[in-house]
């Protein structure tokens, strides 16, 4: 009997926990999305297993007999004790070790952020921060990446892209007592300086949009490099005269934690004076990972990061950065 019990699997058994409840075939059919033959089947397996009929055909279906009646609970506890499994396992991230890519300056946002969710789900984890490259896009497709935040990203197959915040704010940096911080804001006075630009994780030969702006209107633009790194941005203004330009409230976490530099905001200069028309580009965050992946612990994931997101940005827009 034990050997013949292990053919009750879980559809199975949803298929007789059904016919007791609604008492004909199709309707299970159509509750379990699936079609009568598989029903039919199902139905025969349980009657060979217990070597019962266990429901007596009816004008417009079946009703249980003793034993099924009998049976009955037993299965429901079985199922619900399936059920409630699989909804630990969605909640739990599929591996023990996740492999991650983001830019520098938000990758501890993304591991603290993961580490924070184990923490709350009862699960232990290892994860590898992979550094953000232009082929970030093909691993995470290929399976070889678990999650990783992009920036303003395009669509990819077999890749999920959740929205978890914007990037909004802009400033510039330079090194402290840099003739910037004394001067009048203004486009002149600004590409007067050779530019360190972030890429915003865009990579290749994707330009920037400061190069944009330059090339539409015909300005003379003097870009020393363009990096990914805003803590190898950062550690080369402090020690000359170029001046970074960087979005993202996160940057300001780089700003304070060293001494050699100052920094503004600008985000209403980049809104209002570079692009009077209001057509100044967005910048988004994305949380993406593979489709195998789209699970509980991923949505809470995406949930979580989006909610720290807004708190750091509501932060700022409270103290201004500066506390």
């Amino acid at each position: 009997m034990h050997r013949l019990l292990s053919r009750l699997d879980y559809f199975t058994l949803k298929v007789f926990i059904g016919l007791v409840e609604y008492n004909n075939g199709s309707v299970v059919a159509q509750k379990l999305n699936t079609t009568q033959p598989k029903v039919s089947r199902a139905l025969s397996c349980v009657r060979e297993v217990f070597c019962d009929e266990l429901f007596v055909r009816r004008q417009y279906g079946v009703k249980p007999n003793v034993i099924a009646e009998k049976l009955y609970p037993f299965a429901k506890a079985i199922v619900s004790a399936y059920d409630e499994m699989a909804e630990l396992t969605m909640a739990l991230p599929l591996r023990t070790h996740l492999i991650i890519a983001a830019q520098e300056h938000l990758s501890a946002f993304l591991v603290e952020s993961i580490m924070e969710l184990c923490e709350q789900l009862g699960s232990e984890i290892s994860v590898t921060i992979q550094p953000w490259s232009d082929n970030v896009q093909e691993l995470l497709a290929q399976g070889k990446i678990d999650f990783a935040i992009a920036v303003n990203s395009e669509s990819f197959d077999n890749v999920e892209s959740v929205k978890v915040g914007e990037a909004h704010y802009h400033f510039v940096a330079a090194k402290k007592g840099h003739p910037l911080f004394s001067e009048q804001l203004n486009l002149a006075n600004l590409f007067k300086n050779k530019l360190v630009l972030i890429n915003y994780s865009q990579v290749g030969l994707t330009k920037h949009w400061c190069e944009d702006y330059a090339d539409e209107r015909g300005l003379e633009l003097k870009v020393s490099f363009k990096t990914s790194s805003l803590a190898m941005a950062l550690a080369h203004v402090a020690k000359s005269d170029d001046v970074c330009w960087t979005a993202s409230v996160f940057a300001c976490l780089y700003f304070k934690g060293r001494n050699d530099i100052d920094y503004i905001d600008v985000t209403d200069f980049y809104e209002n004076e570079l692009f009077p028309e209001g057509k100044f580009k967005r910048y988004d965050y994305y949380l993406q990972y593979h489709k195998s992946l789209n699970n509980d612990f991923s949505k809470q994931l995406s949930d979580l990061l989006s909610r720290k997101m807004q708190l750091a940005l509501d932060a700022y827009a409270k103290d201004g950065g500066r506390s």
